[in-house]
């Protein structure tokens, strides 16, 4: 991909994340170009890299529109994600820990730790968290050394909602939203003790299970009208279907 082309593509796809365009909207190639400042030619192929994303559909004879999503699709994607992952504890477990991966995850374990203890109650904290699953679970794919599981994570995570960095936090009920963040960071700690003990398959199981729970604590949050203020592609998601 072209420089221009990537430029073209990452801005498009931040516009249609950041709701420039609504759900089932219908995009124009002449109506992106004007958008995004760029010309037909790449205008068309930034969208048809979005198709292929799955963010933009294309329809015969109807050009593409906003892809919009269901809870059920969004938790399909995190399961994807969580077997990828999955796959990657299961290589990390088998390879053993380098002495920095080891370190990273540590951290990551350690700054989890601090932050519950001081309350993960403002939105500081609660990007902190952020910041610290997405170093979590990158060290682990980073780790197993297989960089074809790093794009294909790469690539799922891309859809709204489904990154290990796109938490829905139970802001409604405290008590609940704390269980929620202990149960990850005991998953957490379980993976690294699996992954020390070169235990592969209970690795692997432990990252499925920590997906899995994670898709149902994003459907859940949501119903009860969790706050997602600057979650990137939430407006595309029709939380009734």
């Amino acid at each position: 991909m072209s420089a221009q082309l990537e430029a073209a593509t990452t801005a498009l796809r931040a516009a249609i994340l950041d709701g420039a365009f609504a759900p089932d909207q219908r995009l124009r190639e002449v109506a992106v170009a004007d958008a995004l400042k760029v010309s037909r030619t790449l205008a068309r192929l930034a969208m048809s890299a979005l198709e292929t994303e799955g963010l933009l559909l294309r329809e015969p004879n109807r050009g593409s529109r906003v892809r919009a999503f269901t809870l059920a699709e969004i938790a399909d994607a995190i399961e994807v994600r969580g077997e990828l992952e999955g796959m990657a504890a299961r290589l990390l477990a088998e390879r053993g820990l380098s002495e920095e991966v080891e370190a990273a995850l540590c951290a990551s374990l350690a700054q989890a730790e601090a932050l519950m203890a001081a309350g993960v109650t403002t939105s500081e904290a609660r990007q902190d968290w952020v910041a610290m699953n997405l170093d979590f679970h990158g060290a682990v794919i980073a780790g197993s050394g297989n960089k074809a599981i790093a794009v294909a994570v790469r690539q799922v995570s891309l859809l709204p909602l489904a990154s290990a960095g796109s938490i829905i936090f139970d802001t409604g009920d405290s008590l609940h939203g704390r269980a929620q963040l202990e149960r990850a960071h005991e998953d957490h700690r379980l993976l690294f003790e699996a992954v020390l003990a070169r235990q592969g398959g209970r690795a692997e199981a432990i990252l499925r299970e920590h997906a899995f729970r994670s898709a149902q604590n994003r459907r859940h949050n949501l119903a009860l009208g969790a706050s997602v203020a600057g979650l990137p592609g939430v407006h595309l998601i029709r939380q009734s279907a």
